[in-house]
């Protein structure tokens, strides 16, 4: 059984620790590689100055971490707005982040589409061009920072499934543009076989939590109706060497359960002793 890389999320602790707790204690379960939540009150990235991250650069070295890719969260990033004001806020919080991966040497971002409101929503045109305007701007400076965006699956309705999100990723056409498969956002919208096969290649990252068909959640494996085995066998089956984020996100208090759930995830072949590869990488993943 081919290893997968496993990794975890300082958004487990948000609300609930420090930015610096949250990464001692993911440390501490044996991880090395994890993805940064840019979001209060741990750090944002228009905010996060050029000395913290250089101390935050030693903080994680010190204890053998990477950040494998970095995500503001989008509580309030949309960048599909129909508000100009908001959508260049939007915007201008996604170009901070960008900066901020590179400064980390993270070598993604995650990046949702956007969202529209549930009564009142703009049209489809609307939002695709919207959207055009924004990732032109955003893949013409992750390229020139060297950072890869992750389009995330999402439960939002506007281009969340992994077919909607290849034909976006193919229409931009650019190395610097993939996709961040998330199994818990995606289980009401399509079979996460036939997600992870339709997304292929393009997949540069894996985010995984339970949950249940009838309630979005990030919580426990064991909880919910996600198959974590097929969903280990279908990233398997298309040569995924990247690294699967647990996501833990469920205001309950992580720990101990977080060494019970890396426990659980060992059992479906996820380790935390494998580095998974990152874009522009070669090779596949390793042990050590």
């Amino acid at each position: 059984m081919t290893p997968l890389a496993l990794g975890g999320t300082t958004y487990s602790w948000l609300h609930q620790a420090s930015l610096y707790e949250a990464i001692d204690h993911l440390a501490a379960a044996g991880l090395r590689q994890i993805e940064l939540t840019s979001a209060s009150p741990h750090l944002q990235a228009g905010s996060f100055g050029k000395y913290e991250r250089h101390e935050l650069r030693r903080f994680l070295a010190a204890r053998d971490l990477s950040v494998t890719s970095t995500n503001p969260g989008f509580l309030d990033i949309n960048l599909i707005s129909p508000g100009d004001t908001f959508r260049r806020a939007s915007l201008e919080a996604l170009l901070a982040e960008l900066e901020l991966a590179h400064d980390l040497e993270a070598p993604l971002v995650i990046v949702m589409p956007g969202r529209r409101h549930a009564l009142s929503p703009a049209p489809d045109e609307a939002c695709r061009w919207w959207l055009d305007q924004a990732m032109e701007i955003l893949v013409e400076r992750a390229s020139r920072l060297g950072v890869t965006l992750a389009l995330e699956t999402n439960p939002y309705g506007y281009l969340g499934d992994a077919r909607q999100l290849s034909e976006l990723v193919d229409h931009i056409g650019s190395p610097h543009v993939g996709i961040a498969y998330d199994v818990a956002n995606t289980i009401n919208q399509e079979d996460p076989w036939d997600g992870v096969h339709t997304a292929g290649q393009r997949i540069r990252i894996a985010h995984m939590s339970d949950t249940w068909r009838d309630r979005w959640a990030h919580t426990s494996p064991g909880r919910g109706d996600v198959d974590f085995e097929r969903y280990a066998e279908a990233l398997r089956d298309i040569g995924f060497d990247g690294v699967t984020v647990f996501e833990l996100i469920d205001m309950e208090p992580p720990l101990p359960r977080l060494h019970e759930d890396l426990a659980t995830f060992r059992k479906w072949g996820w380790s935390p002793e494998v580095r998974g590869a990152v874009p522009g990488g070669v090779g596949r993943a390793v042990v050590g």
